[in-house]
């Protein structure tokens, strides 16, 4: 198999399968590393996929899974079904998780992920060489051509990002997206200032919490009643880790009420959906349509 043929042969194999039977081949592909004569994508090693999302192996395939399928579901809702010639950027792509599950359905030229940190930048080449991942520093631009793709996607990083970067991001989005172009985010709800302090009661009983994301999160929202007034408010909550002029100033655990999204966004994007069910996701989906 050339290098033409082994780029394209996951989508040519597997494009006809459902959803469902596509999850099963990701997860088989944990353990078997050629599928119906199909080379597949590898997987990190699992301490930096651990790292990156606070679990591994099928348990992020399964999660991935979900989120995939609400994409194209409201893909298909918002008239914009996935195609074969989409053109997807998954940004703060990781290991290249998410973006893997849509070479079932769009051709491999056709996705990118993007990722800031350069460990987890090569993890993904290194898995996945089929499609291209890209460096992008902390503010846009990114070195892609305006109106040139059609659906971007980003899970649990607008859960993260000060307001700062999430405005000139998402303005960056704007640009990037062709008329009627879809966003698709996840962000931390309400329920999240809860559990932060749930956190805080845990180590204060001395109990050790279970991954160091979690102490960060018992620092986070520490006056709750003010948290939720101003999610009430419809203001962008945002707990960093570090103070300004460091870096790290900028990211932390996010929350961004629906109100934010309509006022700050809404001029850019007309917002599809704002989903806060914990059955169906974790976090909050935010689903935007690029206007005009």
């Amino acid at each position: 198999m050339n290098l033409s043929e082994s780029t394209s042969a996951v989508f040519e194999t597997f494009n006809g399968l459902s959803d469902e039977e596509w999850l099963h081949v990701l997860v088989s592909s944990l353990k078997v590393p050629e599928i119906q004569r199909v080379p597949m994508p590898g997987f990190p090693p699992e301490g930096l996929q651990r790292e990156i999302h606070g679990h591994q192996g099928e348990v992020s395939i399964h999660e991935a899974h979900v989120f995939y399928r609400e994409i194209k579901s409201y893909c298909a809702y918002a008239g914009r079904p996935v195609r074969p010639e989409t053109v997807l950027m998954d940004f703060g792509c990781g290991w290249g998780r998410i973006v893997r599950l849509f070479m079932k359905d769009i051709l491999p030229e056709n996705l990118y992920g993007v990722e800031a940190t350069d460990r987890f930048l090569m993890a993904a080449r290194r898995a996945n060489p089929a499609l291209k991942f890209l460096d992008c520093g902390q503010v846009p631009p990114l070195l892609l051509k305006a109106e040139s793709l059609d659906l971007v996607t980003s899970w649990s990083v607008f859960s993260h990002l000060d307001e700062f970067l999430a405005s000139h991001w998402v303005r960056e989005f704007h640009r990037l997206l062709k008329p009627d172009g879809l966003l698709v985010l996840t962000t931390q709800s309400r329920r999240f200032i809860g559990f932060c302090a749930e956190q805080r009661l845990r180590r204060a009983s001395g109990m050790k919490l279970d991954h160091p994301w979690h102490e960060a999160c018992a620092d986070s929202f520490t006056d709750e009643a003010q948290a939720n007034a101003q999610f009430e408010a419809g203001r962008f909550l945002h707990a960093a880790s570090a103070r300004p002029p460091h870096p790290q100033a900028h990211y932390g655990e996010a929350i961004i009420p629906r109100n934010y999204v309509l006022k700050a966004w809404g001029g850019l994007f007309r917002l599809v959906e704002y989903l806060d069910n914990p059955v169906r996701l974790p976090q909050v989906l935010i689903v935007l349509q690029k206007i005009g």
